[in-house]
């Protein structure tokens, strides 16, 4: 019998040294395919970049990827992670080859790890936001995406230990003993609670 091992996901030690790019698909009222491009850090979880479209394309990757890198400078030893699917080759791979700064790798190809972290973050985008919401096209898409996607970066992530992906981002670096004190007092606290509770309920 084989003795599997759980797959461990590729981490990065600080904010843009490693990011991810994937495209998910997302139909509206109107049942008109959108396709939804992700820019995800791989240290903050935080969404860098994205845009919604009726076109899928290397040309509107490459568009998404140069607007991320342009608006947080990355590029000093960064890694992109991405998978095998057509829109990442093309003009993608045309403009990372020229760039001396930025690795391309190709999510289980290049490297044993999946694509898991960004793809994360499409389904939570999705099943936290999207799929709540009846929205007939794409303008509804795109309205909606814009505040999900901030909501989304404002929120304490479990993966960062309570902090928010903009925190992170921004410079702060997660501490799993950080909210230590906090945790273990508000057990405290609910715990007297549940005693006080069960005691007026014998009297």
């Amino acid at each position: 019998k084989l003795n599997r091992k759980r797959e461990i996901g590729i981490r990065a030690s600080k904010t843009f040294q490693i990011i991810h790019m994937d495209v998910t698909i997302f139909k509206p009222l109107d049942q008109i395919k959108v396709y939804i491009y992700f820019i995800v850090d791989n240290f903050s979880r935080a969404i860098l970049n994205w845009k919604a479209s009726l076109e899928y394309s290397s040309a509107i990757a490459l568009e998404v990827l140069k607007e991320a890198i342009q608006k947080h400078d990355i590029g000093i030893d960064s890694t992109l992670v991405t998978d095998g699917g057509p829109e990442n080759h093309g003009e993608v791979s045309n403009f990372i080859n020229g760039k001396e700064n930025i690795n391309h790798v190709i999510a289980q190809k290049n490297i044993i790890q999946s694509n898991s972290m960004v793809e994360a973050v499409n389904k939570h985008i999705k099943y936290y936001y999207l799929f709540k919401k009846n929205m007939k096209g794409i303008e509804d898409v795109n309205n909606y995406l814009s505040h999900s996607v901030d909501d989304y970066n404002e929120k304490p992530h479990g993966g960062l230990f309570g902090l928010t992906p903009n925190e992170t981002t921004n410079g702060n670096s997660p501490n799993k003993d950080k909210f230590k004190n906090d945790i273990a007092e508000s057990r405290k606290n609910r715990l007297l609670k549940n005693q006080w509770i069960e005691c007026c309920q014998s009297k």
